[in-house]
């Protein structure tokens, strides 16, 4: 009888652990942005510029891993848009401006944007978004010129 009890209860106890790693594994599996893609590579080449509306992100295509920068221009709560004329990113609010790559170029944000990890996978990008990370002082890199018109005055 006892050995009959010892096996029931260490199937309970095997079957509970299974049930709590599932829990567990699908949890982070679906929690983890990393493991989320957020757009495909073959999209990002074919329009250079792709904004995350959902996590208020862009991504920017570049020769080698694509960036993903914040749209928080960092001042006051304001935010940024792409102009595709300027090929810049620009705060109608305070008139922020920062190239391509997120590095400053103008207005009173005291850096860069900041930026999240990225990892391409196949053909899928995926972004780890539990990790910003600051974006380059002012000057500590230096910034494209525009390419054309700004679509905000200076």
């Amino acid at each position: 009888m006892d050995h009959r009890k010892l096996a029931l209860s260490a199937t309970a106890l095997l079957l509970i652990l299974g049930a709590v790693a599932l829990v567990a594994l699908s949890r982070s599996k679906a929690g983890d942005p990393a493991t989320v893609p957020l757009a495909a590579l073959s999209e990002l080449r074919a329009r250079d510029v792709l904004f995350i509306e959902e996590h208020d992100i862009y991504l920017v295509n570049t020769e080698a891993t694509p960036l993903a920068l914040s749209n928080d221009a960092q001042h006051v709560g304001d935010i940024v848009e792409f102009c595709t004329s300027s090929r810049m990113f620009e705060s109608a609010a305070h008139g922020e401006k920062f190239d391509i790559r997120g590095n400053y170029y103008a207005g009173p944000a005291a850096r860069g944007l900041a930026r999240y990890p990225v990892r391409v996978v196949g053909q899928q990008i995926f972004v780890d978004l539990d990790r910003e990370l600051p974006g380059p002082d002012r000057g500590a890199q230096d910034a494209l010129e525009p390419e054309g018109r700004f679509c905000v005055p200076t």
